[in-house]
This record gives structure tokens, C-alpha cells and sequence, in this order.
């Protein structure tokens, strides 16, 4: 395996915990009451992570819509 496609496997890992994290916590709490912080927490990873990926809870939504 490749260095490129060990990083790739990581942001994709990441990726999932965050969108799995999303549909978990609007089951639980709705979407407007969710704040950056709960899906990242929920995801096991620092909010600058989930910043690395997304620009809000509005894209990363957008991102699994599409």
C-alpha cells in the first residue's frame, strides 16, 4: 500500500465517523439544534478536523445528500 492510499483511507474513515455521527445526532436532537462540536464530538475527532473536511454542518450535509 502506498503512502497516498494510507491517507486516503484515513479521510475516508474520517469522512464516514463524521456523516455517521450526523445522522445519528439529527435522529437524536434535529438538525438545527446541532452544533459543530456534537458531531465531532460524537465522531471521535477535534473540530479542526471536521473543519478539514467541511465548512459547516451545512455542507457536510450537503456532501451526503449529493
Amino acid at each position: 500500500m502506498t503512502q497516498n492510499e494510507l491517507v486516503d483511507l484515513r479521510i475516508r474513515r474520517t469522512r464516514l465517523a463524521l456523516r455517521e455521527a450526523l445522522l445519528a445526532l439529527i435522529e437524536e436532537k434535529g438538525f438545527e439544534t446541532l452544533i459543530v462540536q456534537d458531531i465531532a464530538d460524537r465522531a471521535m475527532i477535534n473540530r479542526v478536523t471536521f473543519y478539514k473536511h467541511y465548512r459547516d454542518k451545512y455542507d457536510l450535509l450537503e456532501q451526503i445528500m449529493q
